[in-house]
């Protein structure tokens, strides 16, 4: 999980930045065409109907909300509007309406991108575990403050109380409020809304005190919503545009979406249910852990399917062995049982088993990705799963000592680099002469410094740490760089093209 900012500092993350990506470019000719809880969903600008005038538009934005100031944003909004000819949009022609109308687009496009991804951040599982309650928090420094607004200040409600799926922030044109969790109400706090706080005004249609189109929780929507809203949406629209935004909406809400899970057991549940491995048992180690295991193999198989059929088990070394002896003293019992007829079914077959399938003991390493057919899969040491702090810490050492590229200082990093090594034995990198010749470059260079000292170990470590730098550093040295367009090079001449995940442009 990103970092969750409960102080509400206004700072770009993750899930503020894929809520905006997952947006569909809409053309409409009014600001209300898309309505309320339609916004998760869609991306229009009132009054640009053309293709090309929509998609410089959202680039504008998007750079906007990867933290582009307000002048950028009017640059690039003043191109797109010069390429493509529009005119007649709402304040064109006045520096001070020109200056309004792009400054409400920037806020309002920022502001509930933010809004969609701390609604995600605030409904994490782990998160709601100790900090259950949501704070309204007014934003004083506002120069024109809304009475009501300033009056719902400090109000602390569970987190699924009614009120947020009207009321969460922000609720209006310029509203600065914001919502952060909390573990229970401070003495003296608000825990109840003001009575009346549902009621609706009939010149807005949204409850006292919310503008009108802005009562609903940006990121809460549901998709059978969407999909009825953009079914109905398409029939207004020509022919061709109409095909593409069913075509669009198809494909967004067919994407699978990454869930984390509260507990150790549910993410080995979820791995199972979401059809990431045949088995899966993360038992003794931290959700996180599991977590960011499920996490890694979600858009590694989201990307490249192939690797499915490897993933008979994800969890822990100490189970995945386990489970091995398991299976394999059971075909002993069997083979036992055929092959001496002669002994009655009361005999202690497993007992001999048991002395024949030794126990496999799990050596120091942090993980690895065993190929062994009946439970091949990536698996996390239970040492070190189980201590959370401890294993970043290792790995940062790791790091900082050149053992492991920049950026492998994660637990996400680790099942990159085991992952990595499924790549090369599916593709078959280590016999690539544009591997080899890579690496052999690298060696001659001074592998500790182009990659890592582990690196130098062989080519298999070579591609597994180049893969886990490529996926985790924002920016990739050439040798990672260049593993990683292999990758998916090779992967597309075999299987097709790559998916992508909407993660590094380069690691994936």
């Amino acid at each position: 999980m990103v970092a969750i900012t409960l102080d509400g500092a206004r700072q770009q993350f993750q899930e503020q930045i894929d809520f905006f990506r997952a947006k569909l470019n809409i053309p409409t000719a009014r600001w209300d065409d898309i309505w309320q809880a339609a916004h998760d969903r869609a991306f229009m600008v009132a009054g640009a109907q053309k293709a090309d005038l929509l998609n410089d538009l959202r680039v504008a934005v998007e750079k906007a909300i990867t933290g582009e100031t307000i002048g950028t944003f009017r640059k690039d909004f003043a191109e797109a509007v010069r390429k493509s000819g529009w005119s007649g949009w709402t304040g064109q022609g006045s520096k001070a309406g020109e200056a309004w109308r792009t400054r409400v687009i920037y806020t309002t496009n920022v502001s509930t991108s933010y809004a969609a991804g701390r609604w995600q951040q605030l409904n994490d599982p782990e998160l709601l575990q100790v900090r259950p309650f949501w704070q309204y928090i007014h934003a004083d420094g506002v120069m024109h403050p809304r009475p009501l607004h300033v009056s719902w200040n400090g109000l602390t409600l569970r987190n699924d109380h009614p009120f947020w799926l009207t009321h969460f922030c922000p609720n209006g044109w310029g509203c600065h409020c914001r919502v952060r969790a909390v573990r229970k109400p401070a003495a003296g706090a608000k825990t109840q809304p003001p009575e009346g706080w549902d009621a609706i005004d009939a010149k807005t249609g949204a409850p006292v005190g919310i503008d009108k189109g802005w009562a609903y929780a940006p990121g809460a929507s549901l998709t059978q919503q969407t999909a009825a809203w953009a079914k109905a949406k398409a029939a207004t629209l020509p022919p061709e545009l109409g095909r593409a935004l069913l075509a669009d909406v198809e494909k967004v809400l067919a994407k699978p979406v990454f869930v984390e899970a509260a507990t150790a057991k549910a993410a080995a549940e979820w791995a199972v249910k979401n059809n990431l491995a045949d088995f899966a048992d993360y038992n003794g180690v931290k959700a996180e852990v599991a977590n960011e295991w499920n996490r890694s193999l979600f858009d590694h198989l989201q990307e490249f399917p192939a690797l499915r059929a490897n993933q008979k088990f994800v969890g822990t070394c100490q189970a995945q062995f386990a489970r091995w002896r398991e299976l394999e003293i059971e075909k002993r019992i069997q083979w036992l049982r055929a092959n001496n007829p002669q002994l009655p079914e009361s005999f202690d077959f497993r007992k001999l088993a048991e002395k024949v399938v030794k126990p496999l003991k799990v050596s120091d390493k942090y993980a690895h990705s065993w190929t062994q057919p009946s439970v091949s899969g990536v698996a996390v040491n239970k040492k070190y799963g189980a201590n959370t702090a401890l294993f970043k810490q290792l790995l940062q050492h790791d790091v900082a000592q050149k053992w492991h590229p920049i950026g492998a200082d994660s637990v996400r990093s680790v099942v990159d680099h085991e992952l990595g090594h499924q790549l090369d034995a599916l593709l078959g990198l280590e016999f690539d002469t544009e591997v080899i010749t890579a690496y052999k470059t690298a060696k001659l260079k001074g592998m500790r410094d182009e990659v890592s000292t582990y690196a130098d170990k062989n080519i298999k470590e070579y591609i597994a740490e180049c893969w886990a730098e490529a996926c985790n550093n924002t920016a990739p040295r050439p040798n990672a760089r260049a593993i990683a367009e292999i990758v998916r090079s090779r992967y597309q001449s075999k299987f097709g093209s790559t998916r992508s995940t909407g993660r590094n442009s380069v690691g994936g």
